[in-house]
């Protein structure tokens, strides 16, 4: 067995850890809003995407790369979305 670690499984554990941790906080700004099953669904989709980029591509440090630059990128993308469509 193989194991590497790479950004998206960093991320994968710190929503794991917020989607456990979040209701035993009070109101926070943000955590409320973004609920349980958003945070599941967010998991398994960074699971997800984390087997195809290995499957593509074999080399570790490509990996980090291209994963770091999806994370910046989807980053970019949500803040693009909450400041043009939600407002």
């Amino acid at each position: 067995m193989n194991l590497r670690l790479t950004p998206l499984n960093i991320v994968v554990a710190l929503l794991i850890v917020s989607a456990i941790y979040l209701p035993t906080i009070p109101v926070v700004k943000g955590m409320p809003e973004l609920g349980r099953i958003p945070l599941f669904i967010m998991i398994i989709l960074c699971l997800i995407t984390d087997q195809v980029f290995r499957k593509y591509i074999p080399k570790l440090k490509r990996i980090w790369l291209i994963e770091f630059l999806f994370l910046i990128f989807v980053a970019i993308l949500i803040v693009l979305i909450k400041l043009y469509i939600i407002n």
